[in-house]
C-alpha cells in the first residue's frame, strides 16, 4: 500500500518539524513548506493526499490559499486541515467557510490530531 503524501505548511520551524515527525511516526510520507510560496511550489510539483495548513503565514493567508485550492478542479478534493494558534471565537467557522475540511488548534492535542488525519485520509 502506498503511503499518503501530506503537505505540511507552517512558517515556525519547530511547529513544522513537530507535525512532520508526528505524521512520520504514523507511517505517513511528509513534505514540509515554510511559506505559502514554498507550498505553491510543492503543489505545482505534485498533488498531496492532504494538506495541514497554518493559517497565519508571513507571505500571505492560509485561508486565501485554501479558497484558491478549493476553486480549482485539480486541487478541490484535497482535504485541508487548518492547524493554527489563532483560536478566537469564529476562527473555526471562518476556516471552514474558506474550505478547510477540519480545524486543529495549537498546541496540538496528539490524539485529536491523529484522529483528524486518519479521518481525512479514510
Amino acid at each position: 500500500m502506498a503511503r499518503a503524501r501530506i503537505l505540511v505548511v507552517d512558517d515556525h520551524e519547530m511547529n513544522l518539524k513537530l507535525v512532520e515527525r508526528l505524521l512520520e511516526m504514523e507511517g505517513r510520507e511528509v513534505r514540509g513548506a515554510g511559506s505559502l510560496a514554498a507550498a505553491e511550489q510543492a503543489l505545482a510539483e505534485e498533488e498531496p493526499a492532504m494538506i495541514v495548513l497554518d493559517l497565519n503565514l508571513p507571505d500571505g493567508s492560509g485561508l486565501e490559499l485554501t479558497r484558491k485550492l478549493k476553486s480549482e478542479p485539480r486541487t478541490a478534493s484535497i482535504p485541508i486541515v487548518a492547524c493554527t494558534a489563532a483560536v478566537m471565537p469564529g476562527d473555526e467557522d471562518e476556516a471552514r467557510a474558506a474550505g478547510c475540511d477540519a480545524f486543529v488548534a495549537k498546541p496540538i492535542d496528539l490524539r485529536e490530531f491523529s484522529s483528524v488525519v486518519s479521518s481525512m485520509l479514510a
